[in-house]
């Protein structure tokens, strides 16, 4: 087998055991799993930190591509939105132990936690965009004020797609409505009280 498609069986396997929790994680396992040797992947990988953080970064990255892809075409903020989150949500129900080696246990190591945060970041600036105002509005959120919705609204978010794992019954398209109700609320929100707040100042 060529070393590039070992590899992506060997990350396979380490989401299989990884989704149950990082610090059980057994090396011997993933070998298992992978149907390689135990030193095989401590050659191509390191350590099973770095056999981790391999896979968050593949995780991450389709993740990313994958939003990135369903942004496409003129479409209005709230279609693009909406489009974002229904791939947001198959990649959740496609990839659940990617899902929970992503977002499910954040304090394993430093780098690892490093890399989700910045994921979230990336995420955080697509929602932002549709919390700033215009350049002709009267009263612009603070930008702290704009990056702290955005990065609740992305918490909301993976809470959410923690819940409908839990609850599968519901449908994608009905979670994805109310995400998206939970994200044009928050703008509407952000928005009246940057007015009320430029009404009373003398």
């Amino acid at each position: 087998m060529p070393r590039r498609e070992r590899e992506q069986a060997i990350l396979d396997a380490a989401g299989q055991v990884f989704a149950s929790g990082y610090h059980g994680a057994a090396m011997d396992e993933i070998a298992r799993l992978a149907d390689v040797s135990k030193p095989m992947l401590y050659a191509y990988f390191g350590s099973k930190e770095g056999l981790y953080m391999a896979y968050v970064d593949r995780t991450g990255r389709e993740l990313l591509d994958r939003l990135v892809g369903a942004g496409g075409g003129e479409r209005s903020p709230t279609e693009l939105l909406r489009s974002r989150i229904l791939e947001f949500l198959a990649f959740v129900a496609e990839h659940r132990n990617g899902w929970r080696v992503l977002f499910g246990e954040l304090n394993s190591s430093r780098p690892v936690a490093e890399q989700v945060a910045q994921l979230r970041s990336q995420i955080a600036e697509w929602i932002t965009a549709m919390l700033e105002p215009s350049g002709d509005a009267e009263y612009a959120l603070p930008p702290a004020a704009v990056d702290a919705i955005a990065h609740a609204i992305v918490g909301a978010g993976e809470s959410l797609a923690n819940w409908w794992l839990e609850n599968p019954e519901v449908g994608r398209e009905q979670v994805a409505e109310w995400y998206v109700g939970v994200v044009l609320g928050a703008a509407a929100a952000a928005t009246r009280g940057a007015d009320a707040a430029g009404r009373i100042r003398p």
